[in-house]
């Protein structure tokens, strides 16, 4: 893998919320191959920072896959009583996983940023603004350009 591959790269959406990505990142991404529209999801990080999953990676994950099967099959949950609640941060889980559009855009891929979500985008946020980077773990993130540089900064004063 490049160095290069750690380097934001920031795109701007087009009219339709889409989003390109370039080809040095989606080939560090393994299942991003083809010419097939690989099933896709966005999971919400944080405010305005997004984690591109493919469809494999949700049904591993246990918490995710329950969301999952709401989303695809429409199956409920685990029925438990009218008086049981979980807790609120993973309660909202299924507010933070949609099914993502994704498909190949010569010479990278392309995604179709989710309408949903941009009640989680800071208000001072450029709404078509973006930078895509791979994480530390090695998953392919989109944030919104601000969020990212207010991220980042605390970094100049740690010298």
């Amino acid at each position: 893998m490049s160095p290069d591959a750690y380097i934001p790269v920031h795109v701007t959406a087009d009219t339709y919320g889409r989003i390109t990505v370039p080809k040095h990142l989606s080939d560090c991404i393994p299942w991003l191959r083809g010419t097939e529209n690989p099933q896709a999801w966005i999971l919400l990080i944080a405010a305005g920072r997004y984690r591109l999953l493919s469809d494999e990676e949700v049904q591993s994950d246990p918490q995710l896959e329950a969301v999952r099967s709401l989303v695809l099959e429409g199956k409920s949950a685990a029925v438990t009583e009218p008086t049981f609640a979980e807790e609120s941060r993973r309660a909202a889980i299924v507010a933070t996983l949609v099914q993502a559009t994704i498909a190949p855009f010569k010479p990278g891929w392309r995604i179709s940023f989710p309408k949903g979500f941009n009640v989680f985008r800071p208000p001072e946020c450029d709404p078509n603004a973006f930078s895509i980077l791979l994480s530390l773990e090695g998953y392919l993130e989109v944030w919104y350009t601000d969020v990212l540089r207010k991220a980042a900064l605390p970094l100049e004063g740690q010298q």
